[in-house]
């Protein structure tokens, strides 16, 4: 029986789609859908590394350098003013899993001020990579902000790599949150972040973003407008659609991160413990635990919404 193998993007089609299409074939094959074999396994994780090399140096390109990273650090220093609490706590190297609470708004700001945060206030200036959802991706921002597809297959060889992941495990369902559930996190799902980091051995870091909930409020939410349009929800908020794209902007409140003590995943377990579904969501619910108790606590910390 001979191995199926991923096959080349399409000639003459834009580059983040090329690298979309390959990252979707590869994820399918390490996931076990496509190859069986030991050594179709082997090139494929080959080609994921190349993969991943390529989005690395994309993310150092011009239109990345200039443009995306520009626009996040206006966003970090100039438009919410973000203080990171404990950043030091993030291990300077080695394999690291952020986990970060997730607002009701559409875009995953969270995960990309947490990242710039790293960036340029980490004391040993690490990089970090937000894992978002497909939807963001095809919205052809992940080049210009340096994101990549949430599946398990780019988490497990990023930590693999030795490279910081910043995941949001409450996913779409964060974006129909209601103003009732600000601050409250929804469920961490399938526990996929969590079965990694035992796998690969990394440590999870609980990282909580107080002020985005209140950037951007919600009045109602039109879900099928939003599905019909491939976003998970279509927020109507004070100022859109009213002020057209404009109305889209977040608004300046004051964001502050805090940063947790990170969980020694492979100091407590195995990696073979990433086979046994209890241990899996012990580990899912304790981060989820520690990251509640942070958001709460930075919520009740807090001196104004805007101010500061």
């Amino acid at each position: 029986m001979r191995h199926a193998r991923p096959t080349a993007p399409p000639a003459g089609r834009p580059l983040g789609d090329r690298l979309g299409v390959l990252e979707r074939e590869i994820d399918a094959a390490l996931a076990g859908h496509v190859i069986p074999g030991r050594a179709g396994r082997q090139a494929l994780e080959t080609a994921l590394d190349e993969l991943l090399a390529a989005y690395a140096s994309l993310r150092r390109g011009l239109g990345a350098d200039l443009v995306g990273a520009t626009l996040l650090r206006g966003l970090y220093r100039l438009w919410w003013r973000v203080d990171a609490v404990g950043l030091e706590r993030v291990p300077a190297r080695g394999r690291v899993l952020l986990v970060v609470n997730r607002a009701g708004i559409l875009l995953p700001y969270e995960a990309l001020m947490v990242a710039v945060a790293l960036a340029i206030d980490h004391p040993a200036g690490r990089m970090a990579w937000p894992l978002v959802d497909d939807w963001v991706v095809r919205l052809r921002l992940g080049s210009a902000l340096g994101v990549l597809r949430a599946t398990p297959g780019v988490m497990r060889r990023l930590l693999e790599r030795d490279e910081a992941v910043i995941v949001l495990p409450e996913g779409r369902e964060a974006c129909a949150k209601s103003r009732r559930r600000w601050y409250r996190l929804a469920g961490f799902g399938r526990a996929t972040f969590a079965r990694v980091a035992l796998e690969t051995g990394a440590a999870i870091v609980p990282v909580a973003v107080v002020g985005a909930e209140e950037s951007q409020p919600v009045l109602w939410r039109l879900n099928t407008v939003g599905h019909w349009l491939g976003l998970p929800t279509l927020p109507i908020t004070p100022t859109f659609p009213w002020l057209g794209l404009a109305g889209l902007v977040p608004l300046p409140t004051k964001w502050t991160l805090h940063v947790g003590d990170p969980l020694d995943v492979a100091a407590h377990h195995p990696p073979e413990a990433a086979r046994d579904p209890r241990t899996v969501l012990r580990v899912r619910d304790q981060v989820r635990e520690r990251l509640q108790a942070l958001v709460s606590e930075g919520v009740r910390r807090r001196r104004a919404i805007f101010l500061g």
